[in-house]
């Protein structure tokens, strides 16, 4: 199943079993916005990420349920002040090998300062598209699913399995979900 058939399961269960937290949700980025963000930061955002961020940019700033274990959405907005920080933070020598990296694209947040990054550099593995836990003051860092729609399956998974019993879910209950890495993830890595 392709990226976009997955994003419409997930905003179809959403709107169904979570209306609050649906109805939090921001509109979509600009396309201009998107072409702004990758020439600041020359990249090409991968597709999946434009179609992410043109389904919904972000959450309301105060909306702090998450949308899957304890990750939130980020706005384009955000994303680019995290990465802002962190690659200065990165330019001035602050950080050891691999703490953090020019091509990590923090799309998800724990709203602590903890991210779920799509790797563009395959960082550790050599295979760009994985998506690596980044911690702000812990070394461990580990590539948890070999792509974003790899990720999106298992979150629409976790969502699919969870309705079977269930008529609405509160944030605790989403907070909960465990997704299903594919055989062989996680793999695990340290900074430094």
């Amino acid at each position: 199943m392709d990226f976009a058939q997955l994003l419409a399961r997930l905003d179809a269960l959403l709107q169904q079993y979570r209306p609050a937290y649906y109805a939090q949700l921001a509109p979509p980025a600009p396309a201009a916005a998107l072409a702004a963000f990758e020439t600041e930061f020359q990249l090409k955002l991968p597709l999946e990420l434009h179609q992410w961020f043109g389904w919904h940019d972000g959450q309301a700033p105060i909306c702090f349920d998450s949308l899957v274990g304890f990750y939130s959405l980020p706005s384009l907005d955000d994303m680019a002040d995290t990465m802002r920080i962190n690659c200065e933070l990165l330019a001035d020598g602050d950080f050891v090998p691999n703490w953090w990296r020019p091509g990590w694209l923090p799309f998800a947040t724990n709203g602590s300062g903890d991210h779920l990054c799509l790797d563009l550099e395959g960082t550790f593995t050599g295979q760009p598209g994985q998506l690596i836990e980044h911690w702000h003051d812990y070394e461990a860092r580990t590539v948890v699913f070999p792509s974003v729609a790899a990720w999106l399956a298992a979150m629409v998974q976790a969502y699919e399995t969870a309705a079977l019993t269930k008529t609405e879910f509160t944030d605790d209950e989403v907070s909960n979900f465990e997704l299903e890495p594919p055989v062989g993830f996680p793999l695990e890595f340290v900074a430094g």
